[in-house]
């Protein structure tokens, strides 16, 4: 990608250093800054949220302390006229000279400036000002100067108007990040719930992650051991059908599992449930270690681990698969029809499959390993 710059007030303000604050904490922290400097502001403040009255990340200059944002957070932001002002504009993506629609006397009578910006000793009275909208994404950007300072002028104004979808583009981007990781560890705090090891794995057998049961597991060493991120099985005699159950799963076109025992120096073996899912436009393996001493060996928990189901949602596939119809599941569930039909489709989209039948026929293919002899 070619960057380009655009000519602020005292330099040029690469495109990058924008963009180097969609994914870098740090450049998002020092962006205000940067903006301020550029344009010859002696301060700058820009947030964004997922709302008008939402910030999920805030960047000031550091003209105003920490102390003094905080207060402007939990005693003034309502009062903000300019911000009120821009909001009232309902034109996004526009900057605005502020005093042009604040006139000096509302600004000089205003809570803001005699509660907050005069006790401080300080004198802001000049703002470019804008709100900033990609989507659900909403920003606000705030450039100041003091009142002794120069105002902006117009070709300061169409210098901040130049990088406004710049900063637009970043305000998504990091939003999209902030969704994955919160996503992520929602993820990584649901399997480590489910009572199983779970391993994901590559289309060529590369560990990508595991859970703490998981690691707790390849940590003991007395069944499944990790060598150049590779899940080998210690004993001779289950590493063969490991491989061979992991390279049949990866080139299955469906979700349908196959299951196997490993054996440990001592207890009853571990039992693993393997399967492929498709992830985007790439398949995965999915491991389910299950510890038959203390782990709940149900049809139920073992799909839940499995295909990410609900509770709900795998009671559901369990009574489908036992012959029951949605009416008589509605009635001896409690509750309303839709609900459970809802519940299916959830269902069918983690299954990857589009029909009842389908699902069934997926389930009752599964292995049932309730039973071990204790037999090799």
């Amino acid at each position: 990608m070619n960057w380009t710059g655009v000519i602020w007030g005292r330099r040029v303000i690469r495109t990058e250093e924008i963009y180097d604050a969609a994914a870098d904490d740090a450049a998002f922290d020092q962006l205000a800054a940067t903006l301020a400097e550029a344009v010859g502001a002696r301060s700058a403040v820009i947030h964004w949220g997922h709302g008008a009255d939402h910030a999920a990340e805030i960047s000031y200059s550091g003209y105003f302390s920490d102390a003094q944002m905080a207060l402007y957070d939990e005693e003034f932001q309502s009062d903000d006229i300019w911000g009120t002002a821009l909001v009232q504009r309902d034109q996004a993506n526009r900057v605005w000279n502020c005093e042009a629609i604040v006139p000096d006397a509302v600004y000089e009578g205003s809570r803001i400036y005699n509660e907050w910006i005069r006790p401080m000793g300080d004198d802001t009275f000049h703002c470019l000002g804008g709100i900033v909208q990609r989507g659900a994404v909403l920003g606000h950007i705030g450039l100041h100067r003091g009142r002794t300072q120069k105002q902006f002028d117009a070709q300061e104004l169409h210098a901040v108007q130049q990088s406004i979808d710049h900063i637009g583009r970043m305000f998504e981007i990091r939003s999209k990040l902030d969704r994955a990781a919160h996503y992520g560890r929602s993820l990584h705090a649901t399997i480590d719930m489910v009572g199983h090891a779970v391993f994901t794995l590559n289309a060529q057998g590369v560990l990508i992650d595991c859970n703490r049961a998981a690691d707790r597991i390849l940590s003991r060493g007395d069944a499944l051991t990790l060598r150049q991120r590779r899940i080998k099985a210690r004993e001779a005699r289950d590493e063969d059908a490991l491989q061979a159950a992991l390279r049949a799963a990866a080139a299955r076109q469906d979700s349908q599992a196959s299951a196997i025992f490993v054996h440990r120096e001592q207890g009853l073996p571990y039992m693993l449930s393997i399967a492929a899912v498709r992830i985007g436009s790439e398949r995965q393996v999915v491991v389910i270690a299950t510890d038959p001493a203390d782990r709940d060996m149900s049809l139920t928990s073992r799909i839940r681990a499995l295909y990410g189901l609900t509770r709900a949602e795998a009671e559901v596939v369990e009574a489908l698969c036992a012959g029951q119809g949605l009416e008589e599941l509605s009635q001896e569930r409690g509750v309303a029809i839709n609900t459970v039909r809802t519940q299916l489709k959830n269902i069918y989209v983690k299954l990857d499959c589009s029909r009842q039948s389908e699902l069934v026929a997926r389930i009752s293919q599964l292995p049932r390993l309730s039973s071990f002899d204790g037999q090799d």
